[in-house]
C-alpha cells in the first residue's frame, strides 16, 4: 500500500446519472472538480530543488518518497552535517500494519530518495540504521529513531534517478497489453543491491492469473474486516478542504480514474466506508490485476527484521525511480502481505501466508511487498505532501532512541 496503495473509487459510470442543478456549480468549485492535484498541498513536488546544495535538499527529496496509504510517517532532525530520520509512530495504519512493517518499508523509500539526492547536492553519505525486530505490540505515539545520514562534502555527481524523483507517481489505472522487454526486466532486477533482498517477476499468463487471484482474495478479506476498513477509511481525503487541511492520505486525483470519472466522483457526496472499499475491490479485480503485464514480489529473509524491511523499501523506491526513467508505470498491490500481518495479529488461520508460500514453491525467503509493472494508459498524478517545515523536529518532541556515533 506504498504511497501509494489507494483504496480507489472506480466503476461508478454506467450505473450513475448525474443531474447538474442547484448547488452543482458551487460544489464543482468547492471540490476542485476540474483542477487535479493543485494547491499548497502539492507545492513540495514543485519546490523540492529550491534548497539544492544544502542538507535540506535531501529532506525535500525524502518527503516525495512512496509510503503506505500516503500516511507520511516520517520526521527529521537536520544539522549542517547530519540528518536523523525518525518514525512518527502516530501516523500508523492500525490493523492494516500491526507490526508497522509497511511503515518501515515507507521509511526505507525515504532513505533511498535522500541517498539519491546526496551526490547531486555535493555530499557523500555514511548511512547508519537502527537495527531491531518489528513486534506486534507497538507504541502509537512519539518518535523512534530509524537512521542517521552523516554528510561529508563531495564533488557534485548528477543522477538520473534523482532527476526522476518529481516524476515518480503511483499509477493505478489500466495498463497497456504490452509485455516487458528483456532490457526492462533486467533493468528492474538490477536495482536490487542488497544480498538479503530478492525480486520475483510473474509474467506468464498462468502464473499471473494465480498471483492475481491471490491479490483479489486478500482484497476481499480486507473489505470483510470492519476494523481494517475503518483503519483505512480514516486516511481517505475526499474533499479539497480535507486535502488542504491534512495534506496526506489517498485522494481521488491519484486514484487512477479517467478525467471524466474523477470529476464525477468529486461531484458526488463522499461514499460510506463499505461502498468506498467495494469500489477498491472492483478496481483491483476488473482493472489493476487483469491489465498488468507483469506482477512482482520483493522478498526478504526475515519479514520483521528492521534492517531488511528498510532495505526492501529502498529497493522498491529505486525500482520505481528507474522504471520512471524508462516510461514504465508501477503500483503496489500489497493486500496479500497485509493480510499475513493481520492474520498473525488475530492468531487465526494463516490463509494469506499459505497462499503466498504456494506461489513460491521451494523459496525460503518471504514476500514483504507485492506490485505490478507495465505501461500506463493514462498519466499518474501526485499525492499531497506535508511541507518540510511540518516534518522537522523541535527540541520538545518525544523521542525514542539515542543519537548514533
Amino acid at each position: 500500500m506504498i504511497d501509494d496503495e489507494q483504496k480507489t473509487i472506480s466503476g461508478r459510470g454506467g450505473a450513475i446519472t448525474l443531474v447538474l442543478a442547484g448547488g452543482s456549480v458551487w460544489r464543482s468549485t468547492e471540490q476542485g472538480v476540474f483542477q487535479r492535484a493543485r494547491g499548497d498541498a502539492y507545492t513540495p513536488w514543485h519546490d523540492w530543488r529550491e534548497s539544492d546544495g544544502t542538507p535540506l535538499a535531501l529532506v525535500k527529496a525524502g518527503i516525495l518518497a512512496a509510503n503506505p496509504h500516503n500516511t507520511q510517517p516520517w520526521a527529521f532532525r537536520v544539522t549542517e552535517d547530519r540528518i536523523a530520520l525518525y518514525a512518527d509512530r502516530s501516523r500508523h495504519l492500525g490493523s492494516f500494519d500491526p507490526y508497522r512493517r509497511e511503515m518501515y518499508l515507507g521509511l526505507g523509500c525515504v532513505l533511498e530518495n535522500m541517498m539519491q539526492a546526496a551526490g547531486p547536492n555535493g555530499y557523500s553519505v555514511s548511512l547508519t540504521v537502527v537495527p531491531g525486530e518489528l513486534k506486534l505490540v507497538q507504541p502509537s505515539d512519539g518518535m523512534a529513531l530509524v537512521a542517521e545520514l552523516k554528510l561529508d562534502p563531495a564533488q557534485v555527481a548528477p543522477s538520473t534517478l534523482h532527476e526522476a524523483i518529481e516524476r515518480r507517481h503511483t499509477q493505478r489505472g489500466p495498463y497497456r497489453n504490452v509485455q516487458l522487454e528483456a532490457a526492462q526486466r533486467s533493468g528492474l532486477l538490477a536495482q536490487v543491491e542488497d544480498e538479503r533482498i530478492g525480486v520475483r517477476l510473474f509474467e506468464e499468463r498462468e502464473e499471473r492469473e494465480r498471483f492475481g487471484a491471490l491479490v483479489v482474495r486478500a482484497t476481499r478479506a480486507i473489505i470483510e474486516d470492519d476494523v481494517m476498513v475503518a483503519d483505512s477509511e480514516r486516511w481517505f481525503r475526499h474533499s479539497r478542504r480535507d486535502i488542504d487541511e491534512y495534506r496526506d492520505g489517498p485522494t481521488l486525483d491519484a486514484a487512477g480514474l479517467s478525467p471524466a470519472m474523477t470529476a464525477l466522483a468529486k461531484m458526488l457526496p463522499r461514499p460510506d466506508a463499505e461502498t468506498n472499499h467495494r469500489y477498491w475491490l472492483n478496481a483491483t479485480e476488473k482493472v489493476q490485476v487483469p491489465t498488468a503485464p507483469a506482477l512482482g514480489l520483493i522478498l526478504v529473509d526475515d519479514l520483521y527484521d528492521i534492517e531488511q524491511t528498510l532495505a526492501a523499501g529502498r529497493t522498491w523506491q529505486r525500482m520505481h525511480l528507474w522504471a520512471t526513467t524508462q516510461g514504465l508505470a508501477m503500483q503496489p498491490l500489497n493486500q496479500p502481505v497485509e493480510r499475513v500481518d493481520r492474520e498473525a495479529e488475530l492468531g487465526g488461520d494463516p490463509a494469506a501466508r499459505r497462499d503466498l508460500e504456494a506461489l513460491l514453491p521451494g523459496e525460503h525467503r518471504r514476500p514483504t511487498f507485492a506490485f505490478r509493472v507495465g505501461i500506463a494508459k493514462t498519466d499518474g498524478w501526485p499525492s499531497p505532501r506535508r511541507s518540510v517545515a511540518d516534518t522537522l523536529l523541535s527540541d520538545g518532541s518525544i523521542l525514542s532512541g539515542e543519537r548514533m556515533a
